[in-house]
């Protein structure tokens, strides 16, 4: 346990158990954080150790008594030879980071670099991969290390001005028509309604996002993200515990009496997070997806959110909501004294 900065204490957990024990004071600092994401959630993340099972997890703990003021969930994984410190969530997640207490902010962040440059010898890159623009990693880097710090990726995100009542205030013209379109093509079969899983229907809601999701994706001959076990065992044991929370909203367009879409969404503080979703190709004419996602706007809207964020991926429909690139960033570096070392081994 390391003991600093005005009643400060850090420690590491490294195990399941160990992680189980600190979940409530975990979730009461996650609330604290402003711009955290579900995917910080230690609901996300406990049940991505669950799943995936990591060999060496390496969880930083700051507390102040027995309130958590900065946590980084790290593992140490191996990589063409190296071993690797990254954030845990990889796979399923969109935005990686650590979470701290704004109060505590300068003292936790410290607190964190110290114990990882303590732990060097135990770790040959540092790489902190899909990290939002907010993220106080990029702002606190620790000193005297080489980092690189370069944009990743994008995530589209659909801001919605003030005021914005409808979906005219905020929906492209020509996408706003294709969506009225595709609504009255399937008013015109009737027999259709949209639904949001509820505890007894989300079992056959998942089933159907998975059966969809990857029916989408072999039309272009890949195998889509539910093809591994792990990530299907993943989403059937979080997205319980996210729905309980009020958290998960996995939409169904039900027509003829079958689910011909699915949309998972995550409605979270002042952002909707579109997920993902899926779509039965035969009812491509009545562009399902269009519609679903149409409702999910409006409910965002409805409820107050101040943006629809589509994460990752530059899929072109996204831009025809109106969404603009937010980007991510990659922040990396070797450890120093390895460097040092390998220079030196060089010149010589």
């Amino acid at each position: 346990m390391l003991k600093a900065h005005a009643g400060l204490e850090t420690t590491v957990v490294r195990d399941l158990g160990a992680v189980d024990r600190i979940l409530p004071a975990w979730a009461g600092l996650w609330e604290r954080c402003v711009n955290a994401t579900p995917f910080q959630r230690p609901e996300w993340l406990r049940a991505w150790m669950a799943c995936f099972q990591p060999q060496h997890p390496f969880v930083i703990v700051v507390w102040l008594g027995s309130q958590i003021v900065g946590l980084a969930p790290l593992l140490i994984y191996r990589r063409e030879g190296q071993r690797v410190l990254a954030l845990m969530g990889g796979g399923v997640s969109d935005y990686l980071d650590v979470l701290v207490d704004t109060s505590f902010a300068e003292e936790a962040l410290a607190m964190i670099w110290e114990l990882i440059k303590r732990e060097a010898s135990n770790w040959d890159v540092i790489d902190l991969t899909d990290l939002p623009a907010t993220s106080a990693l990029l702002r606190r880097p620790a000193p005297r290390l080489p980092w690189v710090i370069e944009v990743q990726d994008a995530c589209p995100v659909l801001s919605f001005p003030t005021p914005a009542k409808t979906l005219s205030d905020i929906v492209p013209h020509r996408q706003l028509r294709n969506l009225r379109n595709a609504r009255n093509r399937l008013e015109r079969i009737g027999n259709s309604q949209l639904e949001i899983a509820s505890p007894a229907t989300l079992p056959a809601f998942l089933d159907a996002i998975v059966k969809l999701h990857s029916c989408r994706w072999a039309q272009d001959g890949l195998p889509g993200m539910f093809s591994d076990p792990a990530i299907r065992k993943f989403h059937r044991l979080v997205a319980p515990q996210l729905l309980e929370k009020g958290i998960l909203r996995l939409y169904g367009l039900r027509a003829e009496g079958q689910l011909i879409a699915a949309l998972y969404a995550f409605f979270e503080k002042e952002t909707a997070y579109y997920y993902l979703q899926g779509f039965d190709f035969g009812w491509r004419w009545f562009s399902p997806g269009t519609q679903i996602l149409g409702a999910v706007i409006e409910d965002a809207l409805r409820e107050g959110k101040k943006k629809i964020d589509f994460l990752r991926g530059r899929e072109s429909y996204k831009y025809q909501w109106g969404a603009h690139d937010e980007p991510t960033f990659r922040l990396s570096t070797r450890c120093a004294t390895r460097t040092h070392t390998e220079s030196t081994s060089v010149a010589a």
